[in-house]
C-alpha cells in the first residue's frame, strides 16, 4: 500500500531527554519545536526507487533480472511496488517462506557486494513471505512491517532471489530528487467533500513535490490524515474503485461538479493507464493514518499546472468524503514538510504541548 513525514536518524533513535529551564519550556512548546514524548515520527525526503538491476556478485546462473522497484512508505511499514522479466519461471514454487524462495527484499548492506541480510526492526523477519509470482512480475501496495523509514531503506540493497533462495539480481535504492527549479504544493487543511452526508471527518495536510520520474514527470504526495475510512487497513481487500484513494483532482473543493475526475496528462484519452488508480492510504483502527509517502505517479504533468486543483480522499468503498485545496504558499506553519506533528492544527497541537508540559511540571513523578 502506498503510501512519511518527521525527521529521523538512520536508527531513528530519539534524542535524550534533559531538563530546561521553565521559560525555555514554553518558549519551544510555543514554537513546535519540542519532541513530544519521543513519539518517533519521522520524515520522509522522498519515495525510493531503483532500476539498475545487475546479476547479484557471484551469481553465475542464467537468470537476467530487469526491472524497477518503487517504495513508499506508511507509517512505520514499508510499501513495495514492482515490476520485472527475466525472473525464475519456476516462481512461486514449494518451498513459500523457507529459505528466501522468489523473495524480493530490501537488505541492509549498501552494496551488492556486501548486501547483509534483510533490513527490518521487528520481532520476526516480515521478509520472509514477500515473494513474486514470476508469470506477472508485478506487485503493487505489497506493506511489509519492518519499522524502518525511508531514511533508513535510503541507499540499501534491493535483492531478487530464484526458486531456490540463491540471489540473482541486486540494485541499490536511490532517493526521487524533486525536479529543479520547482516548488512543492499543499493542501493546508481537508474538509468534508461537497455533498458528502456521512460521519467521517477527516483532517490533515499533503505536500506535492515534482520528480523527474524513471518513466516521465512524476510528482510524489506526503500526507497524514486523522478521521480516515479505519477500514482502509493493510490488509484490506479493495473490490470498489478508488477504494481508500487519496488523488489529485481536475477542479477545487467549492462545487461537487467541478471536482471531476483525476488529474494527470492524458485523462482523456481512452484506454489511458490512469496512475492514480492504485495510490491508496492505510489507516489505524482509529481512522488515522500515519505520516506517509507515495511512491512516483506518472502524471505527466507538472506541478505548475496542479496549483488551484484539489486532493480527494476516499472510504474503503471509493466515496469522496474530504477534498483539500492545492495553494502554492503555506500560511498555518503546519504544512508536512515541516511540522513535527503533521496533519494537526497548530493552535490545538500547541496547546496539546503545554498540557503535557505543565502536567510534567506538576507531576514530576510522571516522567
Amino acid at each position: 500500500r502506498s503510501a512519511i513525514l518527521a525527521q529521523a536518524t538512520a536508527q531513528h533513535t530519539c534524542p535524550r531527554e534533559t531538563s530546561l529551564p521553565v521559560g525555555m519550556m514554553f518558549s519551544k512548546a510555543l514554537s513546535l519545536s519540542l519532541v513530544v514524548g519521543c513519539t518517533r515520527l519521522h520524515q520522509a525526503a522522498a519515495g525510493l526507487f531503483a532500476t539498475s538491476f545487475a546479476k547479484y556478485p557471484n551469481y553465475t546462473g542464467s537468470l537476467q533480472v530487469t526491472g524497477s522497484v518503487l517504495i513508499g512508505q506508511a507509517g512505520m511499514d514499508t510499501v513495495l511496488w514492482y515490476k520485472f522479466s527475466g525472473l525464475d519461471s519456476a516462481c512461486p514454487g514449494t518451498g513459500i517462506g523457507k529459505n528466501n524462495s522468489c523473495g524480493v527484499h530490501i537488505h541492509a548492506g549498501m552494496t551488492c557486494t556486501e548486501a547483509g541480510g534483510h533490513f527490518y526492526n521487528a520481532t520476526e523477519d516480515p521478509w520472509a513471505t514477500v515473494i513474486y509470482t514470476a508469470s506477472s512480475g508485478e506487485g503493487k501496495n505489497v506493506v511489509v512491517k519492518t519499522g524502518k523509514t525511508q531514511m533508513d531503506n535510503k541507499g540499501r540493497a534491493f535483492v531478487v532471489h530464484d526458486v531456490d533462495g540463491v540471489r540473482v539480481a541486486c540494485a541499490i535504492l536511490e532517493e526521487d530528487k524533486a525536479k529543479s527549479g520547482t516548488s512543492p504544493l499543499y493542501v493546508e487543511s481537508f474538509s468534508k467533500y461537497p455533498g458528502y452526508t456521512g460521519t467521517m471527518v477527516v483532517k490533515g495536510s499533503a505536500e506535492i513535490t515534482e520528480t523527474v520520474g524513471y518513466e516521465s514527470v512524476a510528482q510524489f504526495l506526503t500526507f497524514s490524515l486523522m478521521g480516515a475510512d479505519k477500514d482502509c487497513s493493510a490488509n484490506a481487500v479493495l473490490a470498489q474503485a478508488n477504494a481508500c484513494g487519496i488523488h489529485v483532482h481536475v477542479g477545487n473543493c467549492s462545487v461537487a461538479a467541478d471536482v471531476a475526475g483525476h488529474y494527470y496528462m492524458d485523462n482523456l484519452v481512452n484506454g489511458t493507464t490512469d496512475p492514480w488508480k492504485n495510490i491508496i492510504y492505510t489507516a489505524a483502527s482509529t481512522g488515522a493514518v500515519g505520516s506517509s509517502i507515495t511512491v512516483q505517479i506518472p502524471t505527466k504533468q507538472s506541478n505548475m499546472n496542479m496549483k488551484d486543483r484539489s486532493v480527494v480522499v476516499h472510504d474503503k468503498k471509493g466515496a469522496r468524503i474530504a477534498c483539500g485545496n492545492i495553494v502554492t504558499t503555506k500560511t498555518t506553519g503546519t504544512g508536512t514538510g515541516t511540522s513535527i506533528v503533521s496533519g494537526a492544527p497548530s493552535g490545538s497541537l500547541a496547546a496539546s504541548l503545554l498540557s503535557a508540559l505543565l502536567l510534567r511540571l506538576s507531576f514530576p513523578l510522571l516522567a
